[in-house]
């Protein structure tokens, strides 16, 4: 008898360890396909100048207007999200963000291909919001954590891979044919979700309005504990869509004199935002908080920032390989705390998170433009260091925690 039930705990053990498998290899999937979709057209910036015949801080409209999209759209998703299956939600939101991808390919007039990315990324919010909550419902408790990296894992390395692919096709092609080249391939990655994806087994719908869903909720919303999350994922989005939009216009100058098929593999950088996805545990049992966790990591971004200063070509990829690392870090604390406090209510801590982090891409990805334009790179430089000095001084300050 003792022998039976041991068997049978241990083939339920096989069974959710399988399943937290197949899950973790979707969720990797959606979160590539979600980064590389949404800042693909980072590393063509410098070809839409040329092409559109506009100037770089208007070219970045061509990101801010899918992370504005997205943001937007995460209130929509707050609504909708719970009345449908996650997996459906989650790939047909992949699908058809992928598909906007292709299109955008035959935009004519920077005002369209702008509307377009809107779209885009008012529909990869259905994925992004979603996937969290997924990961939180679905997967074990003792591998949440490592999963939610996996996911956020698979954000780093499309937002690589998506820029490294567009920049060099952009080069031997051209961006139009980048777009299509990543439209393509994320449809392949949409389908392979919808095959490997297990079907929610605690999911259970139900129908929201402003009414049922902010009201009682408002309170959580604007909770102190998770406040200064809220304020950081802004903060720390904002900041690195700034450095990685204008950083190929800084470099093709002197004293680097960087070619434009070269400055492509810096973003191969962005497999540190992987390996920093991948050690928030470490740094958690290092550090016993998530506050702790993130006034070092708000430090090590300015450090990485720092670098850049320099004018050094090795410092400068130092440099950004160190404030990458930081960000990947910073932002799966972030999620993981807001995700974690309330699981009754994730969809709406989780959401509203991303609802700021997305406009920080936004307006200060924009904003950040217009210093550059304005004044010169090394204030740009200062700007940035202030954000995440500011990131350090509202968790220094914060008196209540948030347990890891």
């Amino acid at each position: 008898m003792i022998t039976k039930i041991c068997m049978n705990i241990n083939m339920k053990s096989k069974t959710i360890k399988n399943r937290d498998l197949q899950i973790a290899i979707a969720v990797f999937l959606a979160g590539l396909s979600c980064f590389g979709l949404l800042y693909y057209y980072q590393a063509l910036l410098p070809d839409l100048v040329e092409y559109f015949k506009i100037n770089k801080a208007k070219s970045s409209f061509a990101v801010s207007s899918a992370t504005l999209g997205m943001a937007l759209g995460l209130i929509t998703s707050t609504f909708v999200a719970d009345r449908y299956s996650r997996k459906k939600v989650i790939g047909y939101c992949l699908f058809a963000s992928a598909v906007l991808a292709f299109a955008s390919s035959f935009s004519e007039n920077f005002n369209v291909l702008i509307a377009l990315n809107f779209l885009k990324g008012f529909l990869l919010s259905g994925a992004t919001s979603v996937c969290l909550a997924y990961i939180a419902e679905e997967v074990s408790e003792n591998r949440k954590l490592r999963i939610t990296g996996f996911y956020i894992a698979g954000n780093a390395v499309g937002g690589m891979v998506g820029r490294v692919i567009s920049s060099q096709v952009s080069h031997y092609k051209s961006w139009q044919f980048a777009s299509e080249f990543i439209g393509i391939w994320c449809l392949i990655f949409a389908i392979l979700f919808f095959i490997l994806a297990p079907k929610s087994q605690n999911f259970k719908p139900k129908k929201e309005s402003f009414k049922t869903l902010i009201e009682p909720n408002f309170k959580l919303i604007t909770h102190p504990k998770l406040l200064p999350f809220y304020i950081t994922g802004f903060l720390l989005l904002g900041t690195f869509v700034s450095l990685y939009n204008y950083m190929a216009f800084f470099l093709v100058k002197a004293p680097f004199n960087i070619s434009r098929s070269w400055i492509s593999y810096v973003y191969v950088l962005y497999i540190s935002g992987v390996f920093g996805s991948m050690n928030v545990s470490f740094w958690e049992r290092k550090l016993k908080n998530s506050e702790n966790v993130l006034k070092t990591m708000s430090l090590v971004g300015i450090l990485g920032i720092l670098f850049f200063f320099l004018q050094n070509t090795i410092a400068v990829i130092v440099g950004l390989a160190v404030f990458t690392y930081s960000f990947f870090v910073a932002h799966t604390v972030c999620s993981k705390s807001v995700g974690n406090f309330s699981k009754e209510k994730r969809t709406v801590t989780i959401a509203f998170y991303l609802l700021l982090y997305y406009i920080g891409a936004s307006t200060l990805g924009s904003f950040s433009g217009v210093i550059l334009q304005k004044l010169d790179w090394q204030i740009f430089l200062v700007f940035l260091t202030i954000i995440f000095g500011i990131i350090y001084l509202i968790f220094a300050f914060k008196k209540e925690k948030i347990e890891p």
